[in-house]
């Protein structure tokens, strides 16, 4: 198949006194090395072929181009993978002289084999992303409604009421018994009185004051609006929610539908504040949220405000409530890459506890395992770990993992003698010399 220049010249003479049938068949050519070739391995690299180096070679015209490959691969030093042909184009190992129109004298290269080059995108991302910013930021066309709370509620403080009330019926009390006879028993009726135009008051003032509470309530609300589809599209929770019609469970059964279903307003736990609702919707829309670092990359540089570990536990504990499970692996792995620290691992390891977040729990023991003396020392972990007895068992498991196995000391191996009552063999004795064996340090298999 191939040949040197001697070996050329003694196959054209061969050719020439053969008649011309056999050059029908056969096609001289040369494969020219485009660059120099090297020989490459972990430790050092030879040079196998200089560029611009000819080699000549004779082919049936139906042979396929792997004996080529194979062949100079093999007589220059080469792996053959690690290296390409073309003529017009690349060649193939199942390409032939006759299949690729190669005549007499045509040149071959060969060069290193290139790394194939990565197919450009068939669209630019962030364009896509952009555009779906921009459909959050535009209210027109949405049909859902989230009811969240401005402020969360403080807890009401009940004690006060309470003990004023009871302080005041003492007081009564106290009146009506000390004046006597008559006075007495109109205290008594004016009591009575009062207190039925007390009850009746407290009925009017209780309705009013419920309804003023209903509308003070309702007036602290703020209204966050999204559209419907993407809801649906992005989780199944809201699938569910706004499902209208109503179908059948496993058992046959027939099941409802939600109100939300008729009137797309989601009212919102109070504990969630408006900020939480806004960047749940931000990772719905745009599966990332620019203002956490963990979501590349961003899409207009910089952002001007930045989310407290506080705030992520609260959306961490929104994404477990509505099962939106790529933000909840999105808020782990940034409460693990930024947000852990000496103060704060406390708070982060007993929020896990209830919201099901196993790789944040990981994390945090880990932390506290590589910063024992500093995280248990703190007074934020005491305080934290007061509120929950439970999680200090896997923190001692893994502190007692931390702690080496005890040494186990080398149990005696006692001689013919003790068990006689004996006094140790001595050097030289015939218990040492036949019965050594036996307290030898030496094991057998040694000797």
């Amino acid at each position: 198949m191939a040949n040197n220049a001697g070996r050329q010249g003694g196959g054209g003479a061969g050719g020439g006194g053969g008649g011309g049938s056999a050059q029908n068949e056969h096609v001289e050519f040369t494969v020219k090395a485009e660059e120099d070739l090297y020989l490459t391995g972990s430790e050092t690299t030879i040079r196998r072929v200089t560029a611009d180096t000819n080699y000549s070679c004779l082919m049936l015209k139906t042979q396929r181009f792997s004996s080529l490959f194979r062949h100079y691969a093999k007589y220059h030093g080469l792996r053959k993978d690690d290296l390409e042909y073309y003529f017009v184009h690349p060649l193939e190992n199942e390409d032939t002289p006759e299949s690729v129109q190669l005549q007499r004298g045509d040149i071959i290269m060969v060069r290193k084999r290139r790394k194939a080059e990565p197919p450009e995108p068939a669209a630019d991302d962030s364009e896509f992303f952009k555009d779906m910013r921009e459909l959050l930021d535009d209210e027109e066309h949405m049909d859902a409604v989230f009811l969240v709370h401005r402020v969360p509620p403080r807890a009401a403080v009940g004690g006060g009421g309470g003990k004023t009330t009871k302080t005041t019926s003492t007081t009564t009390t106290t009146t009506t018994i000390a004046g006597g006879g008559k006075r007495k028993k109109d205290a008594m009726k004016t009591e009575f009185s009062s207190s039925e135009d007390d009850m009746a008051d407290a009925s009017s003032s209780s309705s009013s004051s419920s309804s003023s509470s209903n509308a003070d309530a309702d007036a602290d609300l703020v209204e966050i609006r999204a559209h419907k589809c993407v809801l649906t599209a992005r989780a199944d929770y809201f699938k569910a929610l706004f499902r209208k019609n109503a179908g059948e469970n496993s058992d046959g059964r027939r099941v409802g539908t939600f109100r939300e279903s008729t009137s797309c307003v989601v009212r919102v736990e109070p504990i969630f504040t408006p900020k939480i609702v806004r960047l749940m919707l931000e990772f719905l829309y745009t599966n990332r949220i620019e203002c956490v670092g963990a979501s590349i990359p961003k899409l207009s540089g910089p952002t001007g405000h930045t989310v407290t570990t506080d705030e992520l536990l609260s959306l961490l504990h929104l994404a477990d409530m509505w099962q939106l499970r790529d933000l909840k692996r999105l808020v782990e792995h940034e409460l693990i890459r930024g947000h852990m620290k000496i103060n704060t691992v406390a708070r982060m390891y007993c929020a896990t506890d209830d919201l099901h977040a196993k790789r944040l729990s990981k994390s945090c023991l880990e932390f506290i395992m590589d910063n024992y003396r500093e995280v248990t020392g703190s007074v934020a972990f005491q305080e934290e770990m007061k509120h929950h007895p439970s999680l200090c068992i896997p923190v001692l498991k893994a502190a007692a993992d931390l702690i080496p196995e005890p040494a186990t000391k080398k149990q005696r191996t006692s001689g013919a003698s003790d068990l006689g009552g004996g006094k140790p063999d001595m050097p030289g004795s015939s218990n040492a010399a036949n019965g050594g064996m036996a307290s030898s340090p030496v094991p057998d298999s040694d000797i």
